[in-house]
């Protein structure tokens, strides 16, 4: 529910500020009482020739900061950006896309989840000291003018990257820009404009130019700390870090299960116009209005506040305003002897300037979750508008805790600007309910599905889950994590899953995936850059049966279990028994009218819980007898008119006058008819299998004389456990009893189209009629064309053999590699392997390779916990500058003089894709040969490597770090980068290319492929003769 005076939900956080690289490092710094402020660390750009710097501009700077380590660093290719653009891209940047994406993570929401949604970005960052040095290295280029190194873009980044639909703006009001930043994001969450918010704050010092108006302005500390409410506070402490918050209404955070740090219950922000007295004093009307506007939003008494984080820089005028406004408006509805608590965050890291209100809201909130004040620090003799006997505002000179029977934790927030922006906040805790708590069955095996999208993001994020089960192992632990993981994280292409059935197990799976080592209960794979794979299900004929199949299913209830009992009611209507009853019996299933019923209703069954865990078919190949549960699970017959099928059928059957036999041989069809020779009116080639896999069918005594020479001379073969000859003129005998038995049919068109082994084709359903099941048993089964056919489109296809036991994935294989497709086949089950554990291995080699299972449905037992962030790979990004006693002189000089400095940029991309050119000048034998473009080329391959230096050296890459299969974009190619590499692309290969094909979805692979045929079209020059 939306409102004026809803409230919202804190749902995720994340930061890195100094001495705390994530949320739970600040709170354990502000519990134990740290300070982390510092000296200016030695390898920033200012600490060379400070001194001189001081010197000729006669002042003296503090050299205490609070500083973040590898500010230089950045995980670009998550982002999908390109070298060359992290370079030009704002450190500010940097830190607020990943602080925002860990955020997400920390509220457990799923990037893909708000893509498309009307989800609002707002973010705060005042200066911008990486543009200069972008300048002075010579860097200064459109990437870094248009989208780099401007603060007011930042939040257009970060809805680009997680394609987010809302209002997105970056904020600059100075110190209280994150602040104010909160408030627009609240606004418009309770007007309903929006449904969830992320705001991001972020400031670091890069450069040392602001330091000295700071310092001649009297804002800056000489004695290097942020002494809130000291007698002998001197300034403020300049300090660097990012926050990045999710924002929701609190009631759709609560149905949704995200957890909740606080609610904010209102808001105001106002300008102390000349309140002050000067435009940058701070004005005590102003404030206290604010103050006022604020608790009359939220529906709050002034006298119900226990605790406001304040501005609290340690200026000594702006300390004393802001604690007199405080104390002016929170006596109002106070208890006697009932004081509220203040404190400063900057006391410990210092001032994070245009994210400071962030990083106090942050603390306050923790502080509201945990229901403790911590310690202000650096407080020697408290001013004396604080030991004022009527002042209801007291410092936090110890870390307090509020006993939960005290009531409701109300907080306040303020931050104030420069610019005489106020900003405060007020939150509340949010108790969980006392619900009571469903019994839950831990039972294992459960899947653990992880992704990332590095090789090495992947090891160490396995790591981390080990780390984490390790803590505490067990099975209740573990259901959790996994129900976590799976539906609660965004599931990048590098992936793995890990199905254990004990904790030691998974502990032992998880390390080595780690290690890089192979495990059994490891499966991993690479999701399809573009679109996830095609789905097939392949239902086979007879011979996957082993006694129990199903059984372990069967016993653990859901959808198998109410699928086969409905099967078991078909049959027993059909046959007179039960095929529930039929599993615990322990004798072998050898009787045909056995085992195909049988075997169809476990079929059926997988089906089902494989489309229960949103696992659709986009097409179903039925192999001989497997067509009738192909299709009964698409719909085109119903459960009675299978199960009438496939009983009626094998009843008459094993009625058949003559005996027959089968045999699987490994020969194509035209070796299988050689050697069949003049048997050929008594045996025949049943099945087509693959190109070099047949079933041979007939007389068993001529079946015998064909078999036994291909096996002298090495051929495989081997017999079918059947009396009959499928796909084969004795079956004939069954013709008019199986018309007259079937008669009533009525097909109708299924849900999913099934590839006809019979006919060749697709068939929509109605084609499934009595003369049509007739054919299924006596003509052909032409399985590897169906498999062809299906290989034959440009997407990449994921085979699930639905079955018992599989029987048909070395041939689906078999075609796979002919046919040098890309594509896949797994099992359902294995014969006589745990059926849960083995099913689930094989949900997650689906999901390795690119699926998306409805995850609630697969990890139906578990609540939402922590989980470890994303393990980031890093590399430095970074302009190295001169001096700066030198910075403004070369400046100058880097300033480009061309109105369009696309222009330089190009030269640079022109110099660095030669460069990479050279490198590669060894493209293979057929480099230098004869053709089209500006150098001649033999081959596509040889175009292919020559297209991918190019776009390589242009992006600044290493070409082998070019995925052939991935379009450009995913590289890190935007519309500036494209117009830049058509030029580039055109001076190589001597054609022109549109942007829009290179911003398009089409892989490089695909591109070159293109390029060198429109090269190979062109005349070839004549060559005059001598």
């Amino acid at each position: 529910m939306t409102g004026r005076h809803s409230p919202i939900a804190i749902v995720g956080a994340a930061c890195r500020l100094p001495g705390a690289p994530d949320v739970s490092g600040l709170w354990e710094l502000l519990v134990h009482e740290r300070d982390t402020v510092t000296e200016i660390p030695s390898d920033r750009l200012m600490a060379p020739d400070w001194a001189d710097l001081a010197q000729r501009r006669r002042l003296v700077a503090s050299r205490a900061g609070g500083f973040l380590p590898g500010i230089d660093l950045f995980d670009a290719a998550f982002f999908g950006i390109s070298p060359n653009e992290a370079v030009r891209l704002d450190p500010q940047h940097r830190l607020m896309l990943e602080c925002t994406w860990e955020a997400l993570e920390d509220a457990g929401i799923p990037a893909e989840r708000l893509a498309g949604s009307s989800t609002g970005v707002y973010t705060a960052c005042l200066f911008s000291d990486y543009w200069d040095l972008l300048r002075a290295g010579g860097k200064y280029d459109a990437h870094a003018s248009l989208g780099g190194a401007s603060c007011g873009i930042a939040a257009g980044r970060i809805s680009y990257q997680l394609d987010l639909r809302g209002p997105s703006m970056g904020l600059a009001a100075t110190c209280s820009s994150s602040l104010l930043a909160v408030h627009l994001a609240v606004q418009a969450l309770r007007s309903g404009e929006i449904e969830a918010a992320i705001v991001a704050g972020a400031s670091l010092l890069v450069g040392p130019d602001l330091y000295f108006p700071l310092t001649s302005g009297g804002l800056l500390s000489r004695s290097g700390r942020c002494r809130f409410g000291d007698a002998g506070a001197d300034g403020y402490v300049r300090s660097e870090g990012g926050v990045a918050l999710v924002l929701k209404p609190l009631d759709r955070a609560l149905a949704d299960g995200d957890p909740v740090y606080a609610a904010i219950l209102g808001s105001a922000v106002n300008n102390d116009g000349r309140s002050g007295g000067t435009m940058i004093g701070p004005g005590l009307d102003g404030q206290e209005a604010m103050l006022r506007a604020a608790y009359r939003d939220a529906g709050v008494s002034p006298g119900e506040v226990r605790y406001v984080e304040t501005h609290g820089a340690g200026t000594p005028n702006g300390d004393r305003v802001e604690l007199t406004a405080l104390g002016r408006v929170l006596r109002e509805g106070r208890e006697p002897g009932r004081r509220c608590l203040a404190g400063s965050v900057k006391s410990n890291i210092g001032h994070i300037e245009g994210a400071a209100g962030m990083a106090g809201l942050l603390k306050a909130a923790l502080a509201v979750r945990h229901r403790t004040i911590p310690r202000t620090l650096h407080v020697e003799t408290p001013i004396p508008v604080v030991q004022d006997p009527g002042q209801p505002v007291d410092l936090a000179l110890r870390t307090v805790h509020e006993p939960p029977e005290t009531g409701r934790f109300v907080a306040g927030v303020s931050s104030f600007g420069l610019s005489g922006t106020n900003a405060h906040v007020v939150l509340a805790d949010v108790p969980v309910p006392a619900t009571a708590r469903r019994r839950r069955r831990h039972r294992f095996p459960y899947l653990l599905p992880l992704s990332a999208r590095d090789p090495r993001a992947l090891a160490e994020l396995a790591g981390r889950y080990a780390d984490l089960v390790g803590e505490r192992p067990s099975a209740e632990r573990v259901a959790d994590v996994a129900y976590s993981a799976a539906v609660r994280r965004s599931h990048h292409r590098r992936r793995a899953a890990v199905v254990a059935g004990d904790p030691d197990t998974l502990l032992e799976a998880l390390r080595s995936l780690r290690d890089g080592t192979p495990h059994p209960a490891v499966v991993g794979g690479t999701a399809p850059a573009a679109k996830p794979p095609r789905v097939v299900f392949v239902f086979p004929g007879q011979g996957s049966q082993w006694v129990g199949m199903g059984r372990e299913l069967l016993a653990r209830g859901g959808v198998f279990a109410r699928r086969f009992r409905e099967c078991d009611r078909a049959i027993r209507a059909e046959l007179g028994w039960s095929p529930v009853e039929r599993l615990d019996d322990d004798r072998p299933l050898t009787a045909v009218d056995e085992v195909q019923p049988m075997l169809w209703a476990v079929q059926v069954s997988l089906a089902s819980l494989w489309q229960h865990w949103g696992i659709r078919p986009d097409l179903v190949i039925g192999h001989s007898m497997g067509e009738i549960a192909a299709a009964t699970a698409t719909g085109a017959l119903t459960v009675a008119d299978g199960a009438a099928v496939v009983c009626r059928r094998s009843r008459l059957l094993r009625e058949l006058p003559e005996p027959g036999a089968m045999c699987a041989v490994q020969l194509g069809e035209q070796e299988a008819r050689r050697a069949i020779g003049d048997a050929a009116d008594r045996v025949c080639v049943g099945v087509v299998n693959s190109s070099d896999s047949c079933v041979l069918s007939g007389d068993p005594a001529e079946l015998a004389k064909i078999v036994e020479p291909l096996r002298r001379r090495g051929v495989y073969c081997r017999m079918v456990q059947v009396d009959y000859a499928s796909h084969a003129p004795q079956v004939e005998a069954v013709r008019e009893g199986l018309l007259d038995a079937l008669a009533g049919l009525r097909p109708r068109n299924g849900r999913t189209p099934v590839h006809s082994t019979v006919m060749d084709r697709p068939a929509a359903g109605t084609e499934f009629d009595a003369a049509y099941w007739m054919e299924n048993l006596r003509r052909q089964v032409r399985f590897a064309s169906a498999v062809r056919t299906t290989l034959t489109g440009d997407d990449p296809a994921l085979f699930i053999e639905i079955s018992p036991h599989p029987t048909l994935l070395a041939a689906i294989e078999s075609e796979i590699a002919a046919q040098g497709a890309d594509a896949w086949a797994v099992p359902s089950l294995r014969r006589d392997e745990p059926e849960t554990e083995s099913l689930l291995l094989s949900l997650g080699a689906v999901y390795a390779r690119g699926c998306s299972p409805g995850w609630r449905r697969v990890q139906a037992e578990g609540r939402s916990v922590p989980l470890p962030s994303y393990p980031w790979q890093r590399r430095r990004y970074w302009v190295d500058a001169p001096k700066p006693s030198r910075a403004a002189e070369n400046a100058d000089q880097a300033r480009p003089t061309d109105p369009d400095p696309i222009g330089d940029e190009w030269a640079g991309s022109l110099d660095m894709a030669a460069t990479v050119m050279e490198l590669a000048v060894d493209l293979g034998p057929d480099a230098g040969a004869p053709g089209g473009g500006a150098r001649p080329l033999r081959s596509a391959a040889a175009c292919r490597r020559r297209l991918t230096a190019v776009v390589a050296g242009h992006l600044g890459m290493a070409p082998q770090d070019l995925e052939p299969e991935a379009p450009l974009v995913l590289a890190g190619l935007d519309s500036l980068a494209a117009v830049r590499l058509r030029h580039l692309i055109e001076r190589e290969f001597e054609l022109s290319v549109p942007v829009g094909e290179l911003l398009g979805p089409r892989p490089l692979a695909e591109l070159a492929d293109d390029l060198y045929a429109r090269l190979t079209e062109l005349p070839r020059p004549q060559v005059a003769l001598r």
